[in-house]
């Protein structure tokens, strides 16, 4: 059975920064199909997908784009409420928990004017997260039948503030399980020897370390501590504080990271890639486990100022 899911979210559309990045690098599809691959977590009923190639569809050319508009008090720029669906693999389940926290809209400015807003290329965010898990009873197996099978998916983006909406269908596909620890985000170095986050290119599946029935957030017996390590070449994982945080069900990236003291130059991480791993102590009910999980993150170079 399949069934379409869909998520709204916000997002800034501009030449510089679309979305076509990578788990290593997210290729663009010369096809026009997306493809996905599909991670496997401690829930057996659930699975997540990531963005292997993009869309990079052009725009049509019957859009019509405004000649201004007002802009983001935050940034400056157009804000486009945008929304993805999926006819992926699904099984309905009426205990289902749809959806996660509720994001802050951006406001629209009162003085400043975005001039000739457009969308330059159609492409999916990697990182819609609620989209992207997805039900299915005994997935691992189940979930087999389908790869390779092409599967609908649907894309609109409205201008805020204005009747301006577009549309976009497209094909996808999952062409398998992932086979290697991915890049999920890029960090550039600051001037106070931080890690700063630049891009997230990917996510972590919100199921790593305990299934969905072991109720996360409405049960006070699961109790879940993380500590977060980076290896910065020897070897071994850094201990690090402060990389990552709980919302609601998702693992969400802190904006910035304090390098270690023992790191002396950080030209020397430059362009690097460092794994990364998470670290779990879970206490669930009467039972005491530890697990961990590994992700890689680039280091691109110095921050602009």
């Amino acid at each position: 059975m399949t069934v379409k899911i869909f998520i709204v979210f916000l997002i800034l559309f501009c030449p510089a920064n679309t979305l076509a990045v990578s788990r290593a690098q997210i290729l663009p599809s010369k096809e026009g199909i997306a493809e996905f691959c599909a991670e496997f977590s401690k829930d057996s009923n659930e699975y997540s997908l990531h963005l292997i190639k993009n869309l990079n569809y052009t725009p049509d050319s019957n859009w019509v784009f405004p000649d201004s508009l007002v802009c983001s008090i935050n940034t400056e720029g157009p804000i486009w409420n945008t929304e993805y669906s999926l006819d992926a693999p699904y099984d309905l389940d009426s205990s289902d928990f749809l959806g996660g926290c509720v994001a802050l809209a951006d406001s629209p400015s009162s003085d400043t004017l975005c001039l000739n807003p457009k969308i330059t290329k159609v492409n999916l965010d990697p990182v819609n997260r609620d989209v992207l898990h997805i039900h299915k009873y005994s997935a691992k197996e189940t979930l087999k039948s389908h790869y390779g099978k092409k599967f609908a998916g649907r894309w609109k983006a409205q201008l805020a503030g204005t009747s301006y909406n577009y549309e976009k269908a497209f094909k996808a596909v999952i062409v398998g399980p992932c086979s290697k620890k991915r890049i999920v985000a890029e960090y550039c170095v600051d001037e106070f020897r931080r890690l700063v986050l630049e891009k997230e290119l990917d996510y972590i599946p919100r199921y790593i370390f305990a299934s969905a029935s072991e109720c996360h957030f409405c049960n006070n017996k699961y109790k879940e501590t993380i500590t977060t390590g980076i290896d910065y070449g020897s070897g071994n994982f850094t201990p690090i504080e402060e990389m990552l945080y709980r919302s609601c069900e998702d693992y969400m990236f802190y904006e910035n990271v304090r390098l270690p003291q023992n790191i002396k130059k950080e030209k020397s991480l430059y362009g690097k890639v460092l794994p990364v791993r998470i670290n779990a102590e879970i206490q669930s009910d009467s039972t005491h486990r530890k697990d961990h999980y590994d992700f890689k993150i680039r280091v691109n170079g110095p921050c602009e100022k």
